[in-house]
């Protein structure tokens, strides 16, 4: 997944910023303040973990048998809500998504469906040879201490294995003072 290196904090707030395939005059700066935020991720996944099946052809039947437990437990875990807190700084805020382009996003394109100071709806399209990857995601600022969004993500493999994560974000900041927490760190799981 292209979001798993950046928090979903910084990806909620953020999103509003900037954009790698997006021009800047295409979404507005957020009204969002600075400091200590703590964001709750709701996540729903469904359907098989999008392995592709050359990979699993080459592991051994105890190795696979391994391989399917620890998804089905990575699946139940990852269904669970996730609490974070994270210190924005304005230069987080003001960076948004790392406009470095990979080398593995020549397959992707983004559209910014809408965007405002306090709103953003996008649309991310990767077709890779190991897959197609579709997310759309839709973030609200309000008053600049709360924010809310979704984000439904698919992956399907050629071999027609499809996942679906569906996540809802919850945010709200905290305070100016970020205390000891220097970027993200997960408060707890529920």
């Amino acid at each position: 997944m292209r979001f798993a290196a950046r928090s979903l904090l910084q990806l909620a707030l953020t999103t509003l910023t900037a954009t790698t395939l997006a021009s800047a005059a295409d979404l507005m700066k957020p009204n969002i303040k600075p400091g200590l935020w703590e964001i709750t991720n709701s996540p729903q996944v469904t359907g098989e973990l999008p392995i592709p099946e050359d990979a699993l052809a080459k592991m051994t039947p105890e190795q696979r048998a391994r391989m399917e437990a620890a998804m089905k437990n990575y699946a139940a875990n990852t269904s669970k809500p996730h609490v974070y807190k994270e210190c924005m700084t304005p230069e987080k805020i003001a960076k948004g998504f790392d406009l470095a382009r990979h080398e593995d996003e020549k397959a992707c394109t983004r559209k910014v469906v809408s965007s405002s100071a306090n709103e953003v709806t996008l649309h991310d399209e990767c077709n890779k040879p190991e897959g197609k990857t579709v997310a759309d995601m839709h973030f609200e600022v309000k008053g600049g201490t709360q924010t809310n969004g979704n984000i439904n993500l698919v992956i399907t493999r050629p071999n027609g294995k499809t996942m679906t994560m569906k996540s809802t974000l919850q945010g709200k900041w905290i305070g100016a003072d970020c205390g000891s927490v220097k970027d993200a760190e997960l408060e707890k799981a529920h």
